[in-house]
């Protein structure tokens, strides 16, 4: 049931917007603060900020399951999200340890974060359908023209590139590229954006038709925007990784970001409703004694 009760609704107003400008703030201060580092010291502090962000929200996760429990279809989203936030966390908190202890700055072999991502998008998307089948899909029509049109402007941008690769890249940098990485971390590589797809349907579907309910609405767009940002980075990150760009640690800056937004939708889950959630379990329990 939507609460519309005007002062919870105020509520949701006020902390909307605090949000928002602590959002604002954290994602200028963060990428700034990246950007205009040492060279020396980017990929630390990258990694460092990195990890932090994705504990932050994987802890908030484990606190929205812990109090809400694996009951129903919120239950089950709540604990598919969290999964997925978890070990998304274990793959950046593999890198940090590659860095800091083997030296490695950016990943070009198949490792177990790897392992991680892959797995983080599966219950990621489990999440996002869990969250599909408790909202009504009453613009059918909107939804279906929209998700094609993403889907297209997709499959054109990696097609473009893609392309573009194949006109640019000379026998030196095919050599390159099969000994620099090889056929099957070249496969996994590329199988990143395909896997996006999984996030940006299901994310692009909930956006369409999230009715207008602060309770409700905010966290599941907040987490939905999380997911595509997520994505847009993948292809963006894929395209230069292959190149050999040296300004790959640009793409980092979504990902940390990523996950701030996603501890904010995480937060909000926590103080809103998952709350009004328990009240109204405790207000039937003392209804029915």
């Amino acid at each position: 049931m939507t609460d519309i009760n005007p002062i919870n609704d105020l509520t949701y107003k006020k902390t909307l917007k605090y949000l928002i400008v602590i959002l604002f703030f954290s994602t200028i201060l963060i990428s700034l603060g990246i950007m205009l580092s040492n060279e020396h010291y980017r990929h630390s502090i990258i990694y460092i900020t990195l990890n932090i962000a994705a504990g932050f929200a994987t802890i908030l996760g484990m606190i929205a399951l812990y109090r809400h429990k694996i009951i129903g279809s919120h239950g089950k989203s709540y604990l598919f999200l969290t999964l997925g936030i978890a070990l998304w966390f274990f793959a950046d908190l593999n890198l940090l340890y590659l860095y800091f202890f083997n030296g490695i700055e950016e990943q070009k072999q198949i490792s177990i974060s790897d392992i991680f991502w892959i797995g983080g998008y599966i219950f990621l998307s489990l999440h996002l359908i869990s969250v599909i089948r408790t909202i009504s899909i009453k613009k059918i029509s909107k939804t279906i023209a929209i998700s094609l049109v993403i889907v297209v402007i997709f499959l054109i941008f990696n097609l473009i590139h893609s392309s573009m690769h194949s006109l640019l890249i000379h026998n030196g940098d095919i050599n390159r590229i099969e000994k620099e990485f090889g056929i099957i971390n070249l496969i996994i590589t590329i199988l990143y954006p395909i896997l996006d797809l999984s996030l940006i349907i299901p994310s692009v579907i909930i956006l369409v038709n999230l009715y207008p309910d602060y309770q409700h609405s905010i966290p599941w767009v907040l987490s939905s925007l999380s997911l595509l940002i997520n994505a847009i980075a993948d292809n963006g990150y894929v395209d230069d990784f292959i190149r050999g760009s040296s300004t790959l640690w640009k793409w980092d800056l979504f990902y940390i970001n990523d996950f701030i937004l996603m501890a904010v939708a995480l937060y909000w889950f926590n103080k809103f409703h998952i709350s009004n959630s328990l009240k109204e379990n405790k207000n039937k329990k003392i209804n029915n004694k």
